[in-house]
């Protein structure tokens, strides 16, 4: 039996599929929708949530969907207010934000993508601070496909597509150090640094920047996520609990939406529980190793995040006390 502690899981917000989910997906976009499922989340066993920060409901003015500030600043005046509704519902922390650059890679102006980025992670890291939380991490790159959709001569830029990447995130973590912030590198299989390419970005990069351990991630580029978490025991700043039974044998990785492989039937991301992924063995080994950073379950592609919800507190009643 695990010693992990229930209350310090967190659940992600990632299980609300804001883009592609039910015909009905614009209640997503309502701020009742969002209220109701606030009080869910204790009625579930979560007391603390993950926020992914997404600027595209910014420019679509949806602000009743809690995924960046002015979303939040527009429906509760500022982010401490919204923390204290959270508390009212019985969500006492947000413990992460995450961060993903791939709306930024949509042509061919590579200098759009590193400004763009910048700018919006900067935005992401200060609401994460805004929001008491304990990380934010940030996806290295946009997906490889999409990134060769528009830039087909990566191969040969990658050197430099590295360099600009290093002094975004050297910059990044710099003011997230002064913040009293981590700064985490989420390690995903369709990254130009994902898997085991990840090390040499990780090596030019301060020692405050940190790993995130993602489960199915890791499972799908076929490394273990325990000797993962051995291997740089010293550096993970959080964990995802994700599952799936999908592995990458083909170069999906280098698709252009290899969330959803073009030549399988089947989605990626399973409820936790319901995949491949041995997340009770995991949860033992996180144990041997002493690890009390942030635990966080998502998710994500769910068809069902009610359903999703229960699933997911049921596989952590066999892992927490």
């Amino acid at each position: 039996m695990s010693r992990m502690n229930a209350q310090s899981v967190a659940i992600s917000l990632d299980l609300i599929n804001r883009h592609y989910q039910e015909p009905n997906r614009n209640r997503f976009e309502s701020k009742y929708f969002w209220e109701e499922l606030y009080k869910l989340f204790p009625a579930a066993g979560f007391r603390s949530i993950e926020i992914p920060y997404e600027p595209v409901w910014q420019f679509g003015g949806r602000s009743g969907v809690p995924m960046n500030r002015y979303c939040i600043n527009t429906k509760y005046g500022s982010a401490a207010s919204y923390r204290e509704f959270l508390a009212g519902c019985g969500v006492e922390q947000v413990t992460g934000v995450t961060f993903d650059p791939n709306l930024f890679m949509r042509n061919d102006n590579i200098h759009f993508y590193f400004g763009a980025t910048g700018h919006f992670a900067g935005e992401a890291l200060d609401h994460a601070v805004d929001l008491g939380a304990d990380y934010l991490a940030i996806s290295p790159s946009p997906f490889y496909g999409r990134i060769t959709q528009y830039h087909p001569d990566l191969e040969n830029e990658k050197e430099a597509f590295t360099d600009r990447t290093v002094d975004l995130l050297s910059g990044l973590a710099s003011k997230a150090e002064e913040r009293g912030i981590k700064l985490v590198l989420r390690n995903e299989y369709w990254s130009l640094f994902g898997a085991e390419r990840l090390d040499p970005l990780l090596a030019r990069l301060p020692a405050s920047v940190l790993l995130d351990l993602d489960t199915a991630n890791l499972f799908v580029a076929g490394i273990s996520a325990t000797d993962f978490l051995e291997a740089y025991s010293g550096r993970i700043g959080c964990v995802h609990l994700t599952d799936t039974s999908f592995k990458d044998t083909t170069g999906i990785w280098k698709t252009p939406n290899p969330e959803f492989p073009q030549d399988h039937a089947t989605q990626v991301f399973r409820d936790p529980g319901t995949g491949s992924v041995d997340l009770v063995g995991f949860a033992q080994a996180l144990d041997r190793h002493g690890y009390q950073g942030p635990v966080v379950s998502s998710a994500r592609q769910t068809r069902d995040p009610f359903r999703a919800l229960l699933r997911t507190r049921a596989l952590l009643n066999q892992i927490v006390n």
